[in-house]
């Protein structure tokens, strides 16, 4: 029987993807769920992730990545659980400091921290030819990886079992236990993939979330290789600091609100990069 690697990025839907397979897939392949921490996710995701994990069994293997600072080498992967996982941004804080802050024009961030260790991690237990699912939804196929084939990703809520939005959350409406943050709080929480929306909304009322991405701005701002050593790198987009979010957020806007789509109308504030509740490796 092949396995079949599932990533668990900590969401509603990548969960709903995961209980799916479980239910459906089980006699067709050997699943095995990955999640890969950044030491960044709200502690209610990590809370999420750990009941999931126990209440459907899940055996799932929660990874961290290993940054090696030597040039040309590359960076692997530790095993850990609910227990030491990383909560203070340690992970990510190692990518900062070698590859800089990252943004929507340089990403190193998922990169390093999702694709690579879990990459490594199913190639070095199970082979190159095991595939690996990614929990992007039929209406959000925009995000799909191109090169999904050639790596070995598939998508079960597009292809297998077409699934959009409002179906994940009318199923998680009848389930005894449900992911405790609102949407925009979701995975990394000050993560620059999120809206501006989001963002200000985040800082007007928990400004203190900013913490450790001011700090790696302070401390890392001018590092990495792609790194001009005269204008130091910010997270967002704009070229917005997280003292420009902050300030930003004290101005009169509409807040982020979930379920209220007549809010959110694609303008310049809601401008994403495609993350959600979750960030997916290789999308």
């Amino acid at each position: 029987m092949p396995t079949l690697s599932i990533s668990f990025s900590g969401g509603r839907t990548s969960a709903y993807m995961a209980k799916w397979l479980l239910d459906n897939k089980s006699n067709e392949y050997d699943l095995n769920f990955v999640f890969a921490n950044t030491g960044a996710e709200h502690e209610k995701t990590l809370e999420f992730i750990d009941r999931c994990d126990n209440e459907w069994g899940l055996n799932l293997t929660w990874l961290e990545t290993v940054v090696n600072p030597e040039k040309g080498k590359g960076s692997t992967y530790k095993i850990v659980d609910y227990q030491s996982a990383s909560r203070k941004g340690e992970p990510f804080e190692a990518v900062c400091a070698v590859y800089g802050l990252s943004n929507p024009d340089f990403q190193p961030c998922n990169r390093e921290m999702k694709t690579v260790p879990m990459d490594k991690y199913r190639r070095d237990y199970f082979g190159r030819d095991c595939q690996l699912a990614i929990g992007i939804r039929v209406d959000e196929i925009d995000r799909m990886n191109p090169r999904a084939k050639d790596q070995g990703i598939v998508y079960p809520l597009v292809s297998w079992h077409p699934t959009t939005k409002a179906e994940v959350r009318h199923w998680w409406a009848d389930q005894p236990f449900d992911l405790e943050i609102p949407e925009h709080m979701g995975n990394c929480v000050t993560c620059w993939k999120k809206s501006n929306r989001k963002l200000y909304t985040i800082a007007k009322h928990e400004p203190h979330r900013f913490a450790f991405f001011k700090r790696m701005e302070d401390e890392y701002g001018l590092a990495g290789a792609q790194s001009n050593n005269e204008k130091p790198r910010r997270w967002f987009r704009g070229y917005q600091s997280v003292n420009d979010i902050i300030a930003r957020s004290k101005e009169p806007f509409v807040e982020f609100r979930d379920h209220v789509p007549e809010l959110q109308f694609k303008l310049d504030l809601d401008e994403s990069n495609g993350c959600e509740e979750s960030c997916d490796a290789f999308s």
